[in-house]
This record gives C-alpha cells, sequence and structure tokens, in this order.
C-alpha cells in the first residue's frame, strides 16, 4: 500500500485555495485515501510532500517559525536508541525530492523514518553545493528520524545552531553532514544515528563554534570529524564526541592546532580504526593542510582509557 503524506503551510498553493491566515496546518495522512488530523502554528512557509516510491516534488521552502512534522502511518522508529553500535534501521517508505528540502530557522522536520534523496548518482569526491544537499536546515532548525539514501551528491547543511535526532545515511556521497555556517557561541548537536560508506569525510565543520555528537554509529570511512582545514574563513572548532561506535575507518577527528581546534573524547568503541585524533595545520589560502601530529595532547583530549578497541 502506498502512503502519503503531507505539509500544508500558511500560503496558499493557488488562486483557489481558501486562504488559511497566518496558521499552519500539519496534515497527516493514516492511509493512502487519507483520514487526516491536523494541528496549528504559525508560519511563512510553503512546501508539499509525497512521501512514496515516486520521485517527490520540493517547493522552495522560505523562512518561517512552525514546526513541521512528516509522519506515514507505517513509520518505524526501529535503531532509534541514542546509544551507538546500531545497523541501518528500515525505512518506512522511500522519497526521492526534486529539489533540496529547507527546514526553515527555528522549524522542526520528524520524517517518520522514511529514506530521502534526490534521485541522483554520487559524484564521489566533487564538491556539491547547497542545491544539492537533500536537507538544509537553517539555523535553530531540528531534523529527526530521517534516512538519507544513497542517491544524493551532498546529504544535511546546517546554517547554525541544528539539532538532528536519530538521522542516518546509507552511503554517504561527498559528505554527510555540513555546518556551513555557525557563529562561535553556538552548538549543533547530533543525538543517535550514524552513517556507512564514507569515502572521506562524514561530519564536516566549516562554521566556528561547536558539534556535539553522541550515541553515533559509523563504519567503512575515511574521517568522522573534520574541521576545515583550508576554508576562506577559518575560526577555532570545537567537537565533543560521546558513546561512539566506529567500524574500519582512518580517524575519529581532525583539527586544526594552529587555530585552536579541540576534539574532546568519551565512552568510544572502535574496530580497525588507524587514528583517533589527527592534528592538522590549517590555512585560509586553499592549499593542503599539513598533518603534524596525533593521539592525545592539548587539542586532541581524551585518555586511552577513553578508547576500547573492540
Amino acid at each position: 500500500m502506498q502512503y502519503t503524506a503531507a505539509i500544508v503551510f500558511a500560503l496558499a498553493l493557488g488562486a483557489s485555495a481558501a486562504p488559511v491566515g497566518p496558521s499552519c496546518v500539519y496534515y497527516r495522512a493514516s492511509n493512502s485515501t487519507g483520514a487526516i488530523s491536523a494541528s496549528s502554528g504559525s508560519t511563512k512557509t510553503t512546501s508539499v510532500f509525497s512521501t512514496s516510491t515516486d520521485t517527490t516534488s520540493a517547493s522552495s521552502v522560505s523562512t518561517g517559525t512552525a514546526s513541521a512534522s512528516i509522519t506515514t502511518a507505517s513509520a518505524s522508529v526501529s535503531g532509534s536508541s541514542d546509544s551507538s553500535g546500531g545497523s541501518l534501521p528500515a525505512s518506512s517508505g522511500t522519497s526521492a525530492l526534486s529539489a533540496v528540502q529547507t527546514i526553515a530557522a527555528g522549524g522542526s522536520f520528524d520524517g517518520g523514518m522514511t529514506m530521502f534523496d534526490r534521485g541522483v548518482s554520487c559524484t564521489g569526491q566533487s564538491e556539491g553545493g547547497d542545491s544539492d544537499a537533500v536537507f538544509m536546515i537553517e539555523n535553530g532548525g531540528s531534523l529527526s528520524n530521517v534516512i538519507i539514501g544513497p542517491n544524493q551528491i551532498e546529504g544535511v547543511h546546517c546554517e547554525g545552531a541544528c539539532t538532528l535526532t536519530n538521522v542516518w545515511w546509507s552511503a554517504v556521497c561527498e559528505d554527510a553532514f555540513t555546518i556551513k555556517e555557525q557563529d562561535a557561541g553556538e552548538t549543533t548537536t547530533i543525538i543517535g544515528g550514524g552513517a556507512f560508506g564514507a569515502e572521506d569525510k562524514v561530519l564536516q565543520h566549516n562554521g566556528a563554534g561547536s558539534l556535539s555528537v553522541s550515541g553515533f554509529t559509523v563504519d567503512d570511512f575515511g574521517k568522522l570529524y573534520r574541521s576545515c582545514g583550508n576554508c576562506d574563513s577559518m575560526y577555532a572548532r570545537h567537537v565533543i564526541m560521546d558513546d561512539i561506535t566506529a567500524t574500519s575507518g582512518k580517524s575519529l577527528a581532525g583539527i586544526n592546532s594552529n587555530y585552536g581546534d579541540t576534539a574532546t573524547l568519551t565512552n568510544i568503541k572502535v574496530s580497525d580504526v588507524s587514528d583517533i585524533c589527527v592534528t592538522y595545520t590549517g590555512n585560509d589560502n586553499g592549499d593542503e593542510p599539513e598533518e603534524n601530529g596525533s593521539g592525545p595532547s592539548d587539542s586532541c583530549v581524551y585518555q586511552t582509557s577513553d578508547i576500547t578497541e573492540t
């Protein structure tokens, strides 16, 4: 049976549609014919989803303040534990988006364990842009219970202070998740979830501030986290990792010691991982940064007791 869910926001979707006023309505379809329940909140966003096995159009989303959610009646949240070590959960359906789906500043989106991608082939390590992403999260936005499918170039982009809960990547292309912008005092948080098959980086940090990652699983990867080593604008960046299960990878954290980066790691379980934390000499001229050390240090904050070989 095909399940369909839609989020219809405050702007009318055509001249014939009745105006909705300043409120938004979240629609949850209980089956394909659609018994519908609704609740309301304020927004300036227009977005329509069809969660199914067909290619889905996702309209461009403007900024807003409402919390947006989408579910399917058969949604399963297996694998949603906050503890690491889980495998890729089963999806409740698939959706190929024709355009990047934006989560408005301060808003949220619950995917009900649907697998979303863009219906395009991965282009390897060629740098993609925001328009290639599956989701763009504006400042303070949240994304939960989503699987990013394999047919995409960029996974999830964040514009600062984002929260990801139980988000999974079935196959990473260029990067799984990128903090594009963030202020020095802001923190992005990833709780649960995991990523598989990353040729290079999983979590890329270009903005300032901190990234906190807990209960995350990663398998077959290059670097779990990399603070940008040669961005035009360089900052002191910080990553806090707790309860990470990592298998078959090169390093958990790559940071720039000359810019004051730190990586703090606790409760880490690894198998066939070459390095825990590697330091680099970063630059702002685009040159490839050089590695200058690895292991516990003032920059790489952990003890051998924090790491368990499995």
